[in-house]
């Protein structure tokens, strides 16, 4: 009778496990899996232990990153805020979140519908219109052959045509670049990225960098590797739960007004927030980029943390190497004065 009990039980227990492991999978929950840890995840982001402690000082943390080509610069960045998560990730779901960005002259928010009218503010200097209209392969404009020849065409129609004419209607022949660029990207992702044309006949390539940046996430790849293929395969479904919105931004980027269009993604991840955003054209000075931006709990306070890998054509060729540490400090000053802003925006810094 003992023995029957017994079995009894141990039948009943297989049973209930099996219920209970298949309740949490009808849930979406895997069983008995476990969030990791947040030193665990900026471990995984590339911070060893020594610069994990030094979070607690409320400075922000700089780490090295490894990089995949010559044209690459990355750089990670950690800072812990005693503040409380909910204060912090109102700043990163916002569906164009500029708050952080310096420098931003003009913004926006383009749809699947969307016409160069949404572009409406980018606009030229007399200077700017000139070198497009003068535009052959190289690094003064971020262009492609076929952008380039068009151009070409356009600029023999302007020759009878006022000077704030010619400023005008250049701009729109740009908008409507920036907007053909938004919709291939939109419609076909990375591998719709055209190529810019450089001098020699060699081109750059964003659609390769942008894979590359993406496949060096280790990151991703361990924690949300569905996002991390969705990301990678573009204009495939995003996860559940993953919102995505497409901003442009036009900022000042060395010293030249920059028209640069965005593609952003943002999902709630282990209580807190994670963004990725990929920057598919930028109209010079650089490549392509992307940052891996998240805000976690941590202590009694959040840890906000920001990886970004671009990719640009001046610190390649002769003395690379320290074209690459020149571009890493401008790098980390850049992403040190967002921290600064969002220091001050959330007024309660160590």
């Amino acid at each position: 009778m003992a023995n029957f009990f017994h079995a009894h039980f141990f039948f009943v227990a297989i049973v209930a496990a099996r219920l209970f492991g298949i309740s949490l999978i009808l849930l979406g929950a895997p069983a008995f899996a476990q969030m990791p840890a947040v030193e665990e995840v900026l471990g995984v982001l590339g911070m060893d232990s020594n610069q994990i402690a030094e979070l607690a000082e409320g400075q922000p943390v700089v780490y090295t990153l490894s990089e995949g080509s010559d044209d690459e610069i990355a750089v990670g960045l950690a800072w812990y805020f005693p503040v409380p998560l909910a204060k912090v990730v109102g700043y990163f779901r916002q569906d164009n979140s500029i708050s952080l960005d310096v420098g931003i002259t003009a913004h926006g928010i383009l749809m699947p519908h969307s016409e160069a009218g949404s572009l409406a503010t980018v606009t030229l200097s007399r200077e700017e219109a000139q070198v497009l209209l003068n535009a052959e392969p190289g690094d003064k404009f971020n262009l492609s052959l076929q952008e380039i020849e068009k151009l070409k065409s356009f600029k023999q129609t302007l020759k009878q045509m006022p000077h704030k004419a010619i400023e005008d209607v250049t701009g729109e022949q740009f908008r409507a670049i920036l907007l053909q660029r938004y919709k291939a990207y939109r419609h076909s992702g990375t591998n719709a990225i055209a190529p810019y044309a450089r001098e020699e006949g060699l081109d750059s390539k964003p659609s390769l960098e942008l894979r590359q940046a993406a496949n060096e996430s280790a990151f991703l790849s361990r924690y949300l590797p569905a996002l991390h293929k969705a990301w990678l395969d573009y204009p495939k479904a995003l996860p559940p739960g993953a919102m995505e919105t497409f901003p442009w931004v036009e900022k000042n980027v060395e010293g030249r007004s920059a028209a640069i269009l965005r593609h952003r993604v943002n999902v709630d991840w282990n209580g807190g927030v994670l963004v990725l955003t990929r920057e598919f054209y930028a109209a010079h000075s650089y490549n392509s980029s992307q940052w891996i931006t998240g805000c976690l709990t941590y202590r009694d306070g959040t840890v906000v943390f920001q990886q970004v890998r671009s990719f640009t054509d001046q610190v390649t060729g002769m003395a690379s190497e320290i074209k690459h540490i020149v571009g890493r400090k401008l790098l980390k000053d850049k992403m040190l004065k967002s921290y600064e802003r969002l220091c001050s925006i959330l007024g309660q810094c160590l």
